[in-house]
């Protein structure tokens, strides 16, 4: 994309009377003038970092009232700086209520952020046509995933003891190698089940630290969102499951590839799913299978831990069902 093709790119408006509805999935095509501010560029720069972001996500992330908020949203939205995925509105009924929006990076925005350096090839690629050809079970899982970052994220500024550190800043944590690499979370790993031997390839939807300036440690953990689509179980390696994650990640803590991989001497998986059930279901899982049996390194909840305020208040299961907290002593 040229520096300035985002003028001409092709975006979804419909002019709008002044004092009608106006449909939050277009824009109007008649904006009312808008002046970018450093708040505005926060919020573009949150949207670009996790992909995708609720209104509900940025009114936490970003300092001012929810209704400021909101109408600066509204307006980088009508100018072009951020999208609104047509795919959220698939499940939206007349009567049935309204979700939070959620946005995503657009031409313009993208645009701006790489004339700062601050986004690698933002002007060769079409986010407008990303956005486009992203599907709602994309979008939920991403926006469940955001909603991990967002409760560490609140969760961190209430205190001063600890530290989150994740995306960029903990990539510089890793060997220069790992670093590298296009998917530098990515790893395989040869795996055993039922007699039979496969090389699995395992992935977390969330890497973070938790560094604890005062005691000079940190702690590495690996996040697994779990919308409820996924088997737990399947009969061999073949297809996905959760046992097929476990047992990933069980393999390659066992062989130490977190330390040379990453550079890691420690670290936890966390599954976030459902309910509670689905919890009860994975530690069922881990105990019927002899290599999983008694590990330490998973913790389990189910995603009322990311709403209840304070995730460092949650208790979180291993597969015993002893409780553990992200931050020991809390």
């Amino acid at each position: 994309m040229c520096p300035r093709q985002w003028y001409n790119e092709p975006m979804t408006r419909h002019k709008i009377s002044s004092g009608s509805y106006r449909p939050r999935r277009v824009r109007s095509g008649d904006p009312p003038p808008f002046q970018m501010t450093g708040r505005d560029i926060e919020i573009i720069r949150l949207v670009a970092r996790y992909r995708f972001l609720s209104s509900h996500h940025i009114r936490c992330l970003v300092s001012g009232s929810g209704k400021h908020i909101g109408t600066r949203l509204k307006g980088l939205f009508e100018h072009g700086y951020l999208d609104r995925p047509q795919c959220q509105y698939d499940a939206y009924r007349p009567g049935g209520g309204s979700e939070a929006i959620a946005y995503g990076l657009a031409d313009r925005g993208a645009y701006l952020l790489s004339q700062r350096g601050e986004l690698s090839q933002g002007e060769r690629v079409s986010w407008a046509n990303k956005n486009r050809q992203v599907g709602r079970p994309f979008l939920e899982h991403t926006l469940a995933i955001a909603d991990l970052a967002v409760a560490l994220n609140t969760a961190v500024r209430a205190r001063e003891d600890v530290e989150l550190i994740d995306g960029e800043a903990l990539l510089e944590l890793l060997p220069s190698g790992t670093a590298l690499l296009h998917k530098p979370y990515r790893l395989s790993v040869p795996v055993t089940h039922r007699s039979m031997r496969r090389e699995v390839g395992v992935e977390p939807d969330y890497a973070f630290s938790l560094a604890f300036p005062t005691h000079r440690r940190r702690a590495f953990f690996l996040g697994e969102v779990d919308r409820g689509t996924m088997p737990v179980e399947r009969y061999d390696l073949k297809q996905t499951s959760i046992l097929r994650k476990l047992l990933a990640y069980q393999t390659l803590w066992k062989a130490k590839r977190h330390q040379s991989h990453f550079g890691w001497n420690n670290f936890r998986v966390l599954f976030i799913t459902t309910s509670n059930e689905r919890v009860e279901n994975m530690r069922a899982a881990l105990r019927g299978h002899a290599l999983l049996k008694g590990s330490p390194l998973f913790l389990f909840a189910d995603k009322k831990a990311l709403s209840c305020g304070d995730i460092f208040s949650a208790d979180w299961q291993d597969g015993e069902g002893a409780a553990h907290r992200l931050i020991p002593g809390k």
